[in-house]
């Protein structure tokens, strides 16, 4: 009977002594619609607060590839006024998520040079293929969130 108490005891404190482990995703953008884009930026930003206000730790990473590569482009010159103010917007509220919500912003290099994108703002990470980066992402236990 005492051993069975002491066994109690300990997986109690064993399990009041563990850390709640980070939700992990990676939102993998790859669609070209600059409103859907903005959308679900907002919702990621959404989400991290939720979490924030439920005391819940979270680890994102934002993945952009294939059509979503214009968004971080540097360059916008050349582009219609109104499609430039839209990736502009977009841009802020990728900074908004790194700077605030420590959420990582990473591009495709590959992505990169066919979409001839040859600078990315300073919050942007170019990894050299991100499908790559997904798979290991997803290896190490982050949910994998399609735009």
């Amino acid at each position: 009977m005492r051993g069975l108490v002491l066994s109690g005891l300990l997986a109690v404190s064993l399990a009041l002594g563990q850390e709640e482990k980070p939700l992990k995703a990676v939102f993998d953008c790859a669609v070209g619609d600059l409103d859907w884009i903005s959308l679900r930026l907002s919702l990621i930003k959404k989400t991290a607060e939720s979490l924030i206000k439920e005391g819940k730790s979270y680890r994102f990473v934002v993945t952009i590839h294939s059509h979503c590569i214009p968004v971080v482009n540097k360059d916008l010159s050349g582009l219609p006024k109104k499609k430039a103010e839209k990736i502009k917007f977009i841009q802020e509220q990728l900074r908004t998520l790194k700077e605030i919500y420590e959420v990582d912003i990473k591009a495709c290099g590959i992505a990169m040079e066919r979409g001839k994108v040859k600078a990315v703002p300073s919050f942007v990470e170019t990894v050299p293929n991100s499908w790559i980066t997904l798979i290991e992402l997803q290896n190490s236990g982050y949910a994998f969130v399609p735009f």
